[in-house]
């Protein structure tokens, strides 16, 4: 086991980032939080939540969900500088899940359309309440106007509008999410937050990018909103655009964590603040396209040609794409949540960031301190320590892929061996079609349940069997008290002999020297004729012969073989068997076709062979002759005949047990080796009793 946790070890630092984030295992880990914190929050649809895992690079969503299924792209270059770190990528996906659900548990889809529905009409989404909110509000008619008669400045409000709402939507959801669930759910929110803050440009940047002054600051909003803080770059950029962000902050941040229609009237005052830069926008457009007729009032008719509205449309939404953490467009109209998330943010595309060094993933950790909301319009803290916190469900998927790619490689490594073994001369037994490994990978369920229902069976001749053989050992290996021993290898003080000056003051009892060294190899006869009670004998027998041979250390080999136009060769438990699962593939074993014994025995053997322990034993479990294509008959019982003295020569014990009353035929092929059972019920606690002996014999 020593050498398959160094396997493990490697297995596990070696794990990919697919293997991971793109694994049912992750998958199932996310659905199990999704359906649990939305328990936990009310959730009360009858339709099933689920998780659905994307590994698309060239993905611009991150994340987004039509209402049910959270879709997670894991492959999306958004987060690309935080997959070194496995940890810190894993929460960053545990906040897209949180804030997926966030619009499933918490965003009213039906207001939401409404007020998209009013601008796309010609008037204010709630243009009533905005008014009584305050009636001295600037640019109110102005804003109203330019929905009623201006097509050109309608498509740019309705686009505005749309993305603004959506953002402060997002904003209500992390903070519901964040002040509903601590933890993760919290965390990732804030890695989140911060990635969006440190990807994003520069207050300045994004002025020397040519951003819209409206874009600009509606980045700035969020980013205030989010992070509770503004990157804007340069002392010019704080002057000119802070006051007006801290004005509007302070205007909105209340009405955000109330109601749907307070977010509506949110939006509708970030564009009246921010009128004039809207308005600069809208008339660039129109000094472009020359709107001549936008000025008649009776009609909002565009004489735009198609093609020049669908060319406004794609301007627009290119001036939109400057929204830093703006989310995707809902595609549906009411009935159920729609895809909302964080879109790529060009500069994590940037080749010299697409990986964290040590010092960029520390001021990571240290931003994130920053960036946790709380549930209100502002962020809270959380300690960096939070995050370098062992995450105890993620470690386990990580455990388990290691353990589970660590297995495969080992299993590799046994299906290479046992191929290769079966190369070689296996004389008249060998098969003219050749031979075929059938190694078991994957466990039914079922497998485990019968194992157990016989594992209980056999458990108490198991248990009086290792029981007597270890009291055997510890009485042969009962040793004098060796005396007047110098520390080295002394190991008990005696306390009367301090004086001596020689230091011969330890004493201690001889190394004992009764050891079970010893390796078993099993070749089992799965022929048709094995049906019915034999081969559940078999099956109940090997299972015992498995259970004791590992409660005493024993390694032992056990494989089944048949023949049907190929030699088939089962190996039901190897020497070198890492994943705990030979015992569960025993129940598998079965009567199939013919028998090749020769060919099974020999390929036995060669493996027991090998093996470094001083005795070794062979056991052949078969119920009547070889029979074969092309070896049936004297010429095959005489193959098995001096086959069997071979290995005797060698120094290989075997025995040779047959079942029902027609195996009797095989004591004329192994001789005193033979033993034949046709009472079946006993054969248990006879196999116990010969493998006791054996071992005892070879102390």
């Amino acid at each position: 086991m020593d050498k398959f946790k160094s396997i493990e070890a490697k297995a596990k630092a070696g794990l990919s980032f697919e293997e991971v984030f793109a694994s049912p295992e992750y998958q199932n880990m996310l659905l199990s939080m999704l359906e649990t914190t939305a328990k936990i929050a009310g959730y009360r649809r009858n339709t099933k939540l689920r998780v659905n895992i994307i590994n698309d690079s060239d993905g611009d969503c991150p994340a987004y969900t039509n209402g049910e299924t959270v879709h997670i792209n894991v492959g999306c270059q958004f987060a690309e500088r935080l997959k070194k770190s496995y940890n810190l990528y894993n929460l960053f996906v545990v906040g897209l899940l949180a804030h997926e659900e966030g619009h499933i548990l918490w965003t009213d889809f039906a207001k939401f359309n409404q007020a998209n529905e009013a601008i796309k009409s010609g008037y204010i989404p709630l243009g009533d309440d905005l008014y009584d909110y305050d009636e001295e509000i600037e640019n109110y008619s102005e804003y109203d106007e330019m929905l009623a008669n201006e097509k050109i400045g309608r498509i740019y409000l309705l686009n505005y509008f749309h993305n603004i709402l959506n953002l402060i939507e997002d904003i209500y959801v992390n903070a519901k999410q964040s002040s509903k669930f601590a933890g993760n759910y919290r965390k990732g929110i804030a890695v989140g937050n911060a990635l969006i803050y440190e990807e994003s440009p520069s207050i300045a940047e994004m002025a020397e990018m040519g951003l819209s002054k409206a874009v600009i600051y509606s980045n700035a909003l969020v980013s205030k909103l989010k992070a509770k803080d503004v990157y804007y770059g340069t002392p010019e950029a704080e002057e000119e655009y802070s006051g007006t962000v801290n004005y509007i902050v302070s205007e909105i941040a209340t009405m955000i964590m109330a109601t749907p229609e307070k977010r509506v009237l949110a939006c509708n005052l970030i564009i009246c603040h921010l009128w004039k830069f809207i308005e600069e926008d809208i008339q660039n457009l129109k000094d472009k396209y020359d709107d001549e007729d936008s000025s008649d009032s009776e009609s909002s008719k565009s004489p735009l040609s198609p093609e020049q509205e669908k060319e406004i449309e794609e301007e627009i939404a290119q001036i939109m794409s400057g929204l830093q953490g703006q989310t995707e467009d809902t595609k549906d109209t009411s009935a159920i949540a729609q895809p909302s998330a964080v879109q790529k943010n060009d500069k994590s595309l940037d080749d010299e960031k697409s990986s964290l060094t040590e010092e960029e993933h520390e001021a990571m950790r240290k931003a994130l301190a920053a960036c946790l909301c709380d549930g209100s319009s502002s962020a809270g803290t959380v300690t960096s320590e939070d995050y370098t916190a062992e995450d105890v469900d993620f470690n386990s998927i990580l455990n388990g892929l290691a353990h589970n790619k660590a297995v495969d490689i080992s299993e590799n490594a046994i299906e290479k061996e046992l191929n290769d073994d079966i190369r070689g001369d296996y004389g008249i037994a060998d098969s003219s079609s050749g031979a075929t490994i059938n190694r078991f990978r994957s466990i039914p369920a079922s497998n485990k349940k019968y194992y157990e229902h016989i594992a209980n069976s056999i458990k108490p001749i198991a248990n009086a069997m290792v029981k007597e053989v270890r009291r055997i050992i510890k009485c042969e290996n009962l040793t004098e008290t060796r005396k007047n021993r110098i520390g080295i290898v002394g190991k008990k003080l005696t306390t009367n002999k301090l004086y001596r000056p020689d230091y011969k003051v330890w004493e201690d009892r001889e190394k004992p020297k009764k050891i079970i060294d010893m390796a078993i190899s099993v070749r089992v006869d799965e022929s048709g004729s094995m049906y019915g009670d034999r081969i559940d004998t078999a099956r109940v027998s090997c299972v015992l012969l498995k259970t004791v041979a590992d409660e005493l250390g024993i390694p032992i080999e056990i494989i089944g073989d048949t023949e049907d136009e190929i030699v088939e060769l089962y190996p039901y438990c190897t020497y070198e068997s890492t994943d705990g699962n030979d015992k569960y593939r025993l129940v598998s074993m079965t009567d199939r076709w013919g028998n090749r014994d020769g060919y099974a025995i020999r390929f036995c053997y060669k493996r027991l062979k090998r093996r470094k322990e001083k005795h070794k034993l062979l056991i052949i479990i078969s119920d009547g002759m070889p029979a074969a294509d092309n070896y049936v008959g004297e010429a095959a019982n005489n193959d098995l005949r001096v086959l069997t003295r071979q290995i005797k020569r060698d120094g290989t014990a075997v025995i040779a047990f047959g079942f029902g009353s027609d195996a009797q035929s095989l004591s004329s092929i192994y001789g005193k080796s033979f033993v034949c059972y046709e009472d079946l019920s006993k054969v248990p606690k006879a196999f116990a009793k010969v493998l006791k002996e054996q071992i005892l014999r070879n102390l």
